[in-house]
């Protein structure tokens, strides 16, 4: 992802959806830095009690009454996920979107954006729903690379 003195080289997350017999299946690579771990992780459903907050990578926001259990594909020091799928079946994949735009110091990373909709919607719909609601009120912004603090997209 990186060359030399921290340039970014053209390289892109893939992400390929089929449907089958058997139902859908996603596949999906990384364009996470090299050598970066990515953590598997099995996060249960639980209730949580009015006023908590939920400690994304770069900002605190809100948690809701009861999230859903998920499973995560995520690098070992961000909060968000690079992929996942929760207990309804909501499956998503986080892509890397650049753009000469200014991207805001801090603000919830799209793998934060995509953590919070498996763990709050139970459909594709209310997935979509609850990130444009998210974006609308915390914004998006924050580095997205532990090693290149200056890399945002």
């Amino acid at each position: 992802m990186f060359a030399a003195g921290g340039t970014v080289r053209g390289t892109v997350c893939d992400t390929l959806v089929t449907i089958t017999e058997d139902g859908p299946l996603l596949a999906k690579n990384s364009d996470r830095d090299p050598n970066e771990a990515h953590v598997l992780e099995v996060v249960p459903a639980a209730d949580h009690p009015e006023g908590e907050a939920v400690p994304a990578t770069w900002v605190e926001i809100p948690q809701v009454p009861r999230t859903h259990a998920v499973l995560l594909s995520r690098p070992w020091w961000m909060w968000g996920a690079e992929m996942g799928a929760n207990e309804h079946g909501v499956v998503i994949g986080n892509e890397a979107v650049f753009t000469r735009s200014r991207v805001a110091e801090t603000g919830l990373l799209g793998m934060d954006l995509l953590r919070l909709a498996l763990e709050r919607a139970a459909t594709a719909h209310d997935a979509v729903a609850v990130m444009v609601e998210l974006l609308e009120r915390h914004g998006q912004g924050g580095s997205a690379s532990h090693d290149h603090p200056g890399f945002r997209y």
